[in-house]
């Protein structure tokens, strides 16, 4: 059996006698030390990955007497396994073992685990246990107490949050584990919820694939519990996802402590299951305004990640320019050459609710954010007197090159259900019925302008689409470029003028 030199002595253990199965965060063997039998626990954390880091959780805890806690005999690294060990007394059984011989805990049982899972928690209020679950719960001289404390603490300080969620049992995980946040004392108020469920019912609140146990934990509001309707109310609130919302130590025990006092009041029993039902609504409302605010976060970060996309797309095209001539003249977001004038409208993000097409219904595309991009040709400037300080008189009609004329466009990050790639796309409008008030064309519209959607749909509006939408990232960068150059190339030489013909064709686009 190999042999172990920890910080206070020298202990044995047998790799072929385990002490229940494998968790997570390492293993646990029966061994011997110079008093008689031990608990051996292996981390799989070597010291070289942890790069020998002080094991100071074992520290924090066989310097304390808990009544509620696994004793702590010896702990620290064994410098010939390059492995961290935690030295403890055997115990009677785990409340795995207990609910795996039992099937169910009855009430009372159930209440007397958290109760004393609850001391635990309370006698190291210093620190957060993070794997909080049945395994970890073992009897010993009379009480439930809890195991493993610190060791996830231990294994995050010497890594990562990721790595730590990656090593946590998903039944028991809270939400914030599960977005990498920091953990606090609620953690193990959820992770306690989640027990109440394996003890009452068999199985904890969520189960499935580690994917569909995660999106439980983060969206979806847990199941009644089917037990004295205060206690079924009391765990909805130990299970709400936002940590803040979620009831403290001391009033778990203080709740809980007196369940068996209100199941005895049978007159309240109606006020109590509609009390049940208020919870369940508000787990619900919950789970969904969680479900809400992950889907933004997502496309706040769709949309910042689409933004810097296209700010390297557009400055490849100013690029493009400014190598050809230097008489270029480069502002923040424009570029101007003889009669022609590049401008940028910087990217945006596209609000959901007003994308709306003509019935209200959802629209053709799914749009996360939008810019602008407009190429215009300055009108011809004609001399107003001759040299020798005549005026000139200009007769016959106005020609295009009396004023300036604007191309501008649409860039939207978007998909649809025809193509349900994000991806940024150009396009632009025109009307049937050329406007009085001197609108260029094609111009640009807002996603969140209703005739943006109208132009897509089957319904006949004022504006529909003069060309697009065009893909214009990835493989079409390079069309892209060449369309805008050539628009530009005609502006600079005074030849940009309305196509006369809209839609406009594709040979005038390339």
């Amino acid at each position: 059996m190999p042999t172990i030199r920890l910080n206070d002595a020298e202990w044995t253990y047998d790799e072929t006698a385990p002490l229940g199965p494998a968790g997570g965060f390492g293993e646990v063997f029966r061994g011997k030390g110079a008093a008689g039998p031990v608990a051996v626990k292996r981390l799989k954390l070597t010291a070289s990955a942890a790069a020998h880091r002080e094991m100071n959780i074992g520290q924090a805890l066989s310097g304390r007497s808990l009544s509620h806690v696994v004793p702590v005999l010896d702990y620290g690294q064994d410098a010939g396994s390059d492995s961290y060990f935690l030295v403890m007394p055997i115990c009677d059984r785990s409340l795995q073992d207990e609910i795996a011989a039992k099937g169910v805990l009855t009430l009372a049982e159930a209440r007397t685990v958290a109760l004393d899972v609850l001391a635990g928690l309370r006698e190291v209020g210093d620190i957060v246990h993070r794997d909080l679950k049945p395994g970890n719960v073992l009897y010993f001289e009379g009480t439930w107490r809890l195991a493993d404390f610190g060791i996830a603490k231990f294994v995050e300080d010497s890594t990562s949050l990721r790595t730590l969620r990656g090593s946590l049992t998903p039944a028991y995980g809270a939400p914030e584990q599960w977005n990498s946040e920091a953990p606090s004392r609620m953690t193990d108020v959820y992770a306690l919820g989640c027990m109440f469920h394996t003890m009452l019912t068999g199985s904890p609140p969520f189960t499935g694939s580690r994917d569909e146990i995660r999106e439980a934990h983060l969206h979806q509001p847990p199941p009644a519990l089917g037990v004295d309707t205060l206690l079924s109310a009391f765990v909805g609130q130990m299970l709400r996802k936002t940590p803040a919302a979620r009831p403290t130590i001391e009033r778990c025990i203080e709740v809980i402590g007196s369940v068996e006092t209100a199941r005895t009041r049978p007159a309240h029993t109606g006020l109590l299951a509609a009390a049940g039902q208020v919870s369940r609504e508000a787990a619900a409302a919950e789970a969904a305004a969680q479900a809400a605010a992950t889907v933004e976060r997502q496309r706040q970060q769709l949309v910042r990640e689409a933004t810097s996309e296209l700010d390297a797309i557009i400055k490849r095209l100013f690029d493009e320019i400014t190598e050809a001539s230097e008489e270029a003249r480069v502002a923040k977001d424009s570029i101007r050459l003889g009669r022609g004038t590049l401008v940028f409208g910087y990217a945006t993000a596209v609000n959901r609710p007003a994308q709306r097409d003509a019935y209200g219904q959802a629209p053709a595309w799914e749009i996360a954010a939008s810019a602008t991009l407009s190429v215009t040709r300055a009108a011809i400037v004609r001399p107003a007197r001759t040299p020798a300080d005549v005026p000139i008189m200009y007769v016959g009609r106005a020609t295009p090159d009396d004023r300036d004329y604007k191309w501008s466009a649409t860039l939207f990050y978007g998909k649809s259900l025809e193509d349900p790639n994000y991806r940024w796309r150009e396009t632009a409008f025109w009307r049937f019925a050329r406007s009085r008030d001197g609108q260029d064309e094609p111009y640009a519209l807002q996603p969140d302008d209703r005739d943006f959607q109208v132009a897509f749909s089957n319904t006949m509006g004022v504006a529909s689409t003069a060309y697009g939408p065009l893909p214009i990232d990835g493989e079409d960068e390079d069309t892209f470029q060449h369309r805008w150059l050539t628009l530009f190339t005609k502006a600079v030489t005074g030849e940009l003028n309305r196509p006369g013909q809209m839609p406009v064709p594709d040979h005038y686009l390339r």
